[in-house]
This record gives C-alpha cells, structure tokens and sequence, in this order.
C-alpha cells in the first residue's frame, strides 16, 4: 500500500467507526479538526460524548455503516426542528432562538435529550446518513462549469452525483458576491451566494449553456416530503444561521423548479446515463464531497466509469474532494497539501477524442465560505 492509499485508508476508516473506542477516537478527531472553527456547541457536544461510556455503547449499536458524526448531531437537530420538547436544549441553537445560551453548557442538556428520545433517534440513525445540499458550493462550481464550458463547442448536460434535492443543478437561478464587486448571476434572485474570494478573480463569463440536468442520489430528498426537507436542514450546524436561511430559500426555488434526481448507486447507472445523453452536449459529472463515503473499491470503480467514458464521449469530471480519495479515484496530477486542515481542492478532469487533461483549478474552505481560484 502507497502513501497515498494509506491516506485515503485512514480517511475511510475514521469515517466508519463501529466500536466504542473507535467512536470516542472519531468524536475528539471530529470536534478539534472539524468543529473548533466552525461550532462551539457542536465541539461542546461532540467531546461530551467522547467521554460518556453510556452514549459511545449506544452510538455504536445505533449508527448504520455509513453515517458518521455529524449524523448523530443532524438527528437531535430535526427533532427540535419537528417540534419535540427539548427539555431546554433548544436555548442552546442559535437558529432555533433569538438569544442562545452559552454553548458550553450544552452537554447535560443535550445527554438527557438523546436519553429521553433514543428510540426516536434510533430510527432516524437506522436509516439516515448525513445530506446536505449546501447551496453555497455553487459558488465555485460557477466558475468550474465556465472553466469547462471555455474547453468545449458543445452545451453542457451536467449530471450532479450525490446530488440530495438537486438544488445545486440550479445555480443559474442564483446570485453571487465574491467581494469587491466581482457579482453574477440573478441579482433579484431569493439565494445569494457570498463567499470570500482567495486568489485570483475566477472566471464567471460567458455563462454556460445548458443541454440538460439530472442528479444521483442513494436517496433522493423529495422536495415535496416535509420530513425529508427537515433532515437537509438539519445536517446543516446550528450556529450557520446564514447557511439555514439560504438552504430554506433554495428549497421554495427547488420546489418550483422540480429539478430531476435518481435514484440509485452512480457507479451503476453513471454508463447507461452517459450513453443516452444527447451527443451533441458535452457532459459534465460533478461529485462534491461525495466520494468520502465509497470503500476504496468504489472509489476505483468510479473513475474507471469516467475514464471509459471519456474515451468515448466528451466528458468533463468536476470534483470537490480530499486529495488521497481524487487519487484513488483516478486523478493523476500532484495536488499540493491543503493550507488549512478542512480545505479541499477542486479538480477538473476533461477527456475528448482519447486526450485526457487534469486541472487543479482552486481549493476551497468548508461549506463554500472562502474559495481561493488557482487559474
């Protein structure tokens, strides 16, 4: 095994923890390289439970093989977002109240919560895994689909896979800011995407055309389905409020616009999706923090479905992912270490007429909010 599988590996296997021990080493692993920025309550929390005998047993005699922290903290979440008397916990959500309490009191609260309610959170945990639709990620998958669209005569048919809602195939219907003045999209539009722009001002002109859209997922998030909206809305951390409004705004546009999603595994309906696309379009696969959750095999047996495909068809791949994971998927070109510790890079893979060219074109922060654009 190479140093790079090793790394991706270790990234598999942090992410599927199923004993105890292995819970509690995930949960600290968790709450310092992926909450101490981010959400003092979900630190809080999230070191409370590392330390509880009693919740670690239960965790991991709860959690199917694909969920992973986030989703335990998601399923107290949608309960206080149902309605369910919180015993107090709720004062401690900044989007569930106008004057939150210290977070650093959370976790006694929070304990009696998943007590009093386990059977519920059991059955959301059976059957859940952690899905976002983070809307903000459109904010370089903007310029990517430029980026692309510049390297092609063709309109571009974009297949979004583990695409939850769908919302992220509709980023024309969104506005952008990347600060000073560098805007698009619709102004007038109820979803504007701000992020801090790093680097150099990416591309956002001419805008793509657009041949058709359709997205993947294991279990599509119908729009329509009050239950299913609220898990989205869950997964996404208490103190975000700005990211809970735009999520909200987003969905009164997805449910008007009725984007279309599948679903099923991308790795077996990704060939025939491919070869019943118009060949006229240029087809664009976008997978953005996706491929964390496929073994190793998986991740192997999805790039060989876009390569293969390549070699046929004009195929751009867009991929937002930790570096190992792009690796074992496929992507050959070196990708710099990431300057921060939740940065990912975002690579852009084109094959046409039997070439193959790979492009690291940005790295961007978590959930969209700064993206530095190489290009």
């Amino acid at each position: 095994m190479n140093e790079a599988e090793r790394e991706a590996q270790k990234i598999y296997n942090r992410a599927m923890p199923r004993t105890p021990t292995e819970w509690r080493d995930r949960l600290r692993r968790f709450a310092a390289d992926e909450c101490r920025t981010l959400s003092r309550l979900y630190e809080v929390v999230s070191l409370g439970m590392a330390d509880d005998p009693e919740l670690l047993e239960w965790i991991a005699g709860t959690l199917n093989p694909r969920a992973d922290a986030t989703s335990i903290l998601a399923a107290v979440h949608e309960r206080l977002l149902a309605g369910v008397d919180g015993g107090g916990l709720a004062e401690f959500y900044p989007n569930l109240t106008d004057r939150p309490s210290p977070p650093d009191d959370a976790y006694p609260a929070f304990r009696a919560f998943v007590l009093a309610h386990r059977e519920a959170l059991a059955a959301l945990l059976a059957e859940r895994t952690t899905q976002t639709n983070e809307v903000r990620r459109c904010s370089y998958l903007l310029p990517a689909l430029v980026f692309a669209a510049a390297r092609t005569s063709r309109p571009l048919a974009l297949v979004d896979v583990g695409a939850s809602a769908g919302l992220n195939l509709l980023f024309d219907r969104y506005g952008y800011d990347y600060g000073g003045g560098w805007v698009a999209g619709d102004a007038a539009s109820s979803v504007q995407i701000a992020t801090q722009l790093r680097g150099v001002r990416p591309p956002l002109a001419p805008w793509p055309t657009i041949a058709g859209r359709i997205g993947i997922d294991l279990t599509p998030v119908a729009l329509g389905d009050a239950a299913a909206t609220r898990w989205l809305e869950a997964c996404v951390w208490p103190e975000h409020v700005d990211r809970f409004a735009l999520l909200r705004a987003a969905l009164a546009i997805g449910r008007a616009a009725k984007p279309r999603v599948i679903g099923g595994n991308a790795i077996e309906l990704l060939p025939t999706l491919i070869e019943s696309t118009d060949t006229d379009a240029a087809i664009v696969v976008v997978n953005t923090n996706v491929i964390q959750y496929f073994s190793q095999d998986e991740r192997a047996a999805y790039g060989r479905v876009l390569r293969d495909a390549g070699e046929r068809r004009e195929v751009f791949w867009i991929a937002n992912e930790h570096r190992a994971l792009l690796r074992q998927a496929g992507f050959a070109q070196p990708i710099a270490a990431a300057s921060e510790p939740s940065a990912l890079p975002l690579t852009i893979t084109h094959g046409c007429d039997g070439r193959r060219d790979e492009f690291v074109v940005a790295e961007v922060g978590p959930h969209g909010r700064w993206l530095n654009w190489f290009e």
